[in-house]
């Protein structure tokens, strides 16, 4: 199936229409009830492998199975980084309030570049070492905010979830040559597995275990059924198809619809507001974000500039 590019306008819509589905991951953990993170992400996992094996089924048709070989262990290891980064995503909101842990979660593109620097040798620019200091402090305001309550450790789970989903971005970077969307299969192929052997066996990780765990109940199958098709695997889609035609900088700007929009559907779902140093530590976070992403706009538009004056084509990044 050939991929289509729409002009830059609606990729600026596609993309903030799939952030805003990542948006209401905490509003929708937030309307369960009677069951806990485990047994939420098995049955999103379910719905992500059923969508994605649809959606890639459709694009590849019969070269799907050569396209997931093509892609070997690197997407093997991207889909184990990115599944964990989700489920202990879940597990924080357990122990913190979605503002705190959307926001930690910010940090993972700063995370990304100095693995970046480590493992793939890329040069991080003085803007961005600017931002990732401004994004440091934003996250000691949230701690210090945190410090002594049991939201310290919600808090600690969102920053290792943001170093997971880090990992992922680089093995993405690692495996560009080949389709590394087939790392989503074998994310939700991995959290099945894992999260159904916690379920089942007796482990210090849950109170109780067993197949009668399995059942969650029609109106909790219905939010997880949401959070797999819609929150998930249609905002991923919807990103993909915007960064099709727009700029890798300006795509980083639209995603902050994410972190804009959680709290809120944390508000609307349960009524919950988080302390103030939350908000305050998440706009400083925010605003490293920004600032990394209007410098990175900003040079990318005069590279292009210089390239056409050279005769070249000027091109979007779509990495």
């Amino acid at each position: 199936m050939s991929q289509k590019v729409f002009s830059y306008g609606a990729g600026v819509l596609f993309a903030a229409a799939g952030a805003a589905c990542w948006s209401m991951a905490g509003g929708l953990v937030r309307l369960t009830h009677g069951i806990d993170a485990w047994q939420i992400v098995f049955y999103r996992s379910s719905v992500v492998l059923v969508c994605m094996l649809v959606w890639l089924g459709l694009r590849f048709r019969s070269e799907l199975a050569w396209r997931a070989r093509d892609a070997g262990v690197n997407a093997v290891i991207a889909g184990v980084a990115i599944g964990t980064a989700g489920l202990v995503f879940i597990i924080a909101m357990f122990y913190t309030t979605v503002a705190d842990a959307v926001f930690m979660t910010g940090v993972s593109p700063f995370l990304s570049a100095i693995l970046g620097l480590w493992i793939l040798r890329e040069r991080i620019p003085a803007v961005t070492w600017l931002a990732m200091c401004v994004a440091m402090l934003g996250m000691g305001i949230i701690f210090y905010g945190n410090a002594g309550g049991g939201a310290f450790v919600g808090t600690l789970l969102a920053l290792y979830s943001a170093f997971c989903f880090s990992c992922y971005a680089v093995m993405l970077r690692w495996g560009q040559r080949t389709d590394m969307s087939v790392a989503l299969i074998w994310n939700a192929i991995y959290l099945m597995l894992v999260v159904g052997l916690v379920i089942l066996l007796p482990t210090p990780l849950r109170p109780t275990h067993g197949i009668a765990d399995f059942a969650i109940g029609w109106r909790n199958f219905g939010l997880t059924f949401v959070m797999g098709a819609m929150q998930l695997t249609l905002g991923l889609i919807l990103f993909t198809i915007g960064s099709r035609s727009v700029p890798a900088a300006q795509l980083a700007l639209i995603a902050l619809v994410e972190p804009t929009l959680s709290p809120l559907w944390a508000w609307l779902a349960s009524g919950e507001l988080p302390p103030i140093w939350t908000f305050i530590g998440g706009a400083v976070i925010v605003a490293a974000i920004v600032i990394q992403a209007l410098f990175a706009s900003r040079i990318g538009r005069h590279a292009r500039k210089a390239q056409f004056k050279r005769g070249g084509q000027p091109a979007f990044d779509h990495s």
